[in-house]
């Protein structure tokens, strides 16, 4: 699959979820601390583009100290899971409506688009 097919999708993804009301983070800027959605080719595997949101990293990383210390009822846990799902499931929805074969990515976070499967 040629790479420029997967960039050419993944400026149409940007360019749909933008005119759903999305600011999408600059493919150049995907380690911002800000987060945000996030729609970027898999130069790994070159055969997908990937769809995701991030969290602030103020909000991640105080999850994280808090899961790994067993404390998961704890307030920063519970906003970082309920903000996870719901942007997923949303995601998920607006993909979908606007055409597009979306499956959850393997690992369980965001979405993943084939250009043959379009």
């Amino acid at each position: 699959m040629a790479l420029t097919e997967l960039e050419a999708l993944a400026a149409r993804v940007r360019f749909d979820l933008t005119s759903a009301g999305f600011t999408p983070v600059a493919p150049e800027h995907e380690d911002d601390p800000d987060g945000g959605l996030f729609v970027s080719v898999d130069f790994v595997h070159e055969d997908h583009v990937a769809v995701s949101w991030g969290m602030h990293d103020r909000l991640s990383e105080a999850a994280v100290d808090l899961l790994e210390a067993g404390e998961r009822g704890e307030d920063a846990v519970i906003r970082y899971e309920t903000t996870q799902a719901a942007m997923h499931l949303a995601l998920g929805s607006i993909l979908t409506a606007f055409g597009y074969n979306a499956r959850p990515h393997a690992f369980g976070f965001g979405h993943i688009i084939r250009p043959d499967t379009q």
